[in-house]
Parts: structure tokens; C-alpha cells; sequence
């Protein structure tokens, strides 16, 4: 069986798609794949999001499979991959790239290759680019090393040592397309050029900022950073009304500081309540999402790491 790692951005999403930097964390919710050989074309069964394709489907799922069982060698292999998704699809939590580095590292298994994890990391790129017309490339690289990072689009992720955190994450129950956010964002940098490249840019200061602050161990100045932020994205439109009265209600249960993560426009939203992280799930399942408290900056421990090295 292979795994990776869901994501969560700290600070600098929209803003690492225009050269900044931003901080990400691996979370202890994955996807693992189990493989096994079968006839007729290989085939990806995703139960939990009521998702199968086979090689050959009209779906952009299908068309990625079909990349990657070409890039890993395993294309000639007839093949059935089950994956057993504890992400949600499209909530802004990195539910593609984990399925396309877990599909990766069964399909190079399969076909007696092993890669390192750059190689895992450019093969399932080639995969997110199916679903996402822009990838930065942060996804994939959180879903693959797991940890907590600094990522630059073109240098790629530099990690930083930091212990793992609690977050609170809650899922707005609103469907968003990353791709149309990408475009919204593009949008305002030509409608209002000076403002929107300046928040971007301070997004990105943040990020360092932020990297600092959590290695030393300060996860609440980390977390009144994220405040900022979420007013950064809304001002570019990137929030909607229930977004924002997840981040509201996640102040008066005793966070930090919260905002939406990912791409916006739906998805999730994250909190920093060092100690206070039951009541802020507490308070948006009150408000009718579904909520979890996830360890940001998983890492794959010891013996499981050597058990998918060597499958």
C-alpha cells in the first residue's frame, strides 16, 4: 500500500502562483492506494468520493491515470488501484495532488521502479495539471515529504524545522474550482494592478515571518498572522459569506487567528487555537459543517516510511 499526505497553507496561497513565497504543513489525513493486478485497462476506484475510472474514460481523472501509468512504465500493466480517501474532494485540502502522489508511487511499484521523491513529485505534477490549469506545485511537494515548508514556485519546497502543530479545520460545504480562482485572482492584478500585487507580495513576508516564528515555537503569533490574511484574500474576492463567518465564529470560541486555505472561493477555512482547538470544531459543527482537529506538519513515521519505501 502507498500513501501521502493532505495539505493545509499556512500563509501564501494565491501569492507563491506570483513568485512569493508560502508556508505549508503536511496534515495526518491521507490518501492510501492498494494495487493489484487485473485484467483489461487499469482502473482507479475512489469509494468514498463515489469516483471510478478506467483508462480510456472520458474523464479528466481517467486522462491522468493514463499519464502517469505512461510516465511511471506501468502502461502495459493491466491494474486495479482502490484508494481509500480520508480527504474530502475540492475543500482547498490538497485531495488531488495526494491522489496523484499515492497513484504514482503504486504505479511505479507496480512496474519495479523506485523514485526518489523529486520524481514522485514531477510525475504527479504532470497528473495535477488535468484538474488544475496552474499548479504551483506546493500540493504535490507537501503531499510527497510531508512536514512543514517553505515553498517557491521554480525552487520548489524548503522545509523547516518545526514540530508538528493542532489545527482546527472546517469544511464550508461549498464546491469551488481552483482554476477559476487562479483566474479571479489574475483578474483583479489587471483590474487593480498596485493593490493586489501589494497584498500578494505582503502575503508572502508573512510566510517567512511566520516559517521563523514556528520553528521557535511562537503558534500564536503564527496564528495572529492568519487574520490578516483572510482580509488580504477577501479583499481579492476570494471568500464567500459562509467563510467568513466560519473565520468569526473561530475568534469567539478562543483561535487565534483563522482564514480560508487553499484556492478560496469555498473549501475550508483553518484555525490556530493553541489549547482551545475541540471548542473552535465545536463552534462550526454548531453552525452545521463538518470539523476536525488535524496535526499540521505529519510526518511519515518511522517504520511506515521504510514499509512504502520498499513496496
Amino acid at each position: 500500500m502507498t500513501s501521502a499526505f493532505g495539505k493545509v497553507i499556512i500563509l501564501g496561497e494565491h501569492a507563491v502562483v506570483h513568485g512569493h513565497p508560502a508556508l505549508a504543513a503536511a496534515i495526518d489525513r491521507r490518501i492510501s492506494i492498494r494495487c493489484e493486478q487485473a485484467t483489461g485497462p487499469t482502473s482507479l476506484d475512489v469509494a468514498r468520493w463515489d469516483l471510478r475510472v478506467a483508462v480510456g474514460d472520458p474523464h479528466p481523472l481517467a486522462e491522468a491515470l493514463a499519464e502517469l501509468a505512461r510516465l511511471t512504465g506501468a502502461d502495459r500493466l493491466g491494474l486495479r488501484l482502490d484508494a481509500d480517501a480520508e480527504l474530502p474532494p475540492a475543500a482547498g485540502l490538497g485531495s488531488s495532488a495526494a491522489l496523484m502522489v499515492a497513484v504514482v508511487r503504486a504505479l511505479a511499484g507496480a512496474a519495479g521502479r523506485h523514485l526518489t521523491d523529486g520524481e514522485v513529485e514531477e510525475i504527479a505534477g504532470a497528473g495535477e495539471r488535468f484538474f488544475h490549469a496552474n499548479p504551483s506545485g506546493i500540493d504535490v511537494a507537501l503531499a510527497a515529504r510531508g512536514g512543514v515548508g517553505l515553498f517557491r514556485r521554480g525552487a520548489g519546497l524548503t522545509p523547516v524545522a518545526a514540530a508538528p502543530v493542532a489545527l482546527a479545520v472546517g469544511l464550508s460545504g461549498e464546491p469551488r474550482r481552483t482554476a477559476d480562482m487562479v483566474g479571479r485572482v489574475a483578474a483583479e492584478l489587471a483590474r487593480a494592478p498596485e493593490r493586489t500585487a501589494a497584498g500578494l507580495a505582503e502575503m508572502g513576508r508573512a510566510a517567512e515571518l511566520a516559517a521563523a516564528e514556528w520553528a521557535a515555537g511562537r503558534i500564536d503569533e503564527v496564528g495572529a498572522r492568519l487574520g490578516r490574511a483572510h482580509e488580504i484574500l477577501a479583499g481579492i474576492g476570494l471568500s464567500t459569506p459562509a467563510i467568513d463567518r466560519m473565520v468569526e465564529t473561530a475568534g469567539a470560541a478562543g483561535a487565534s487567528g483563522a482564514k480560508l486555505t487553499g484556492a478560496g472561493g469555498g473549501g475550508a477555512v483553518i484555525a490556530l487555537a493553541p489549547g482551545r482547538e475541540q471548542e473552535v470544531v465545536a463552534a462550526w459543527r454548531a453552525l452545521g459543517h463538518e470539523a476536525f482537529v488535524a496535526s499540521a506538519g505529519a510526518v511519515l513515521d518511522g517504520a511506515r516510511a521504510v514499509r512504502e519505501k520498499n513496496r
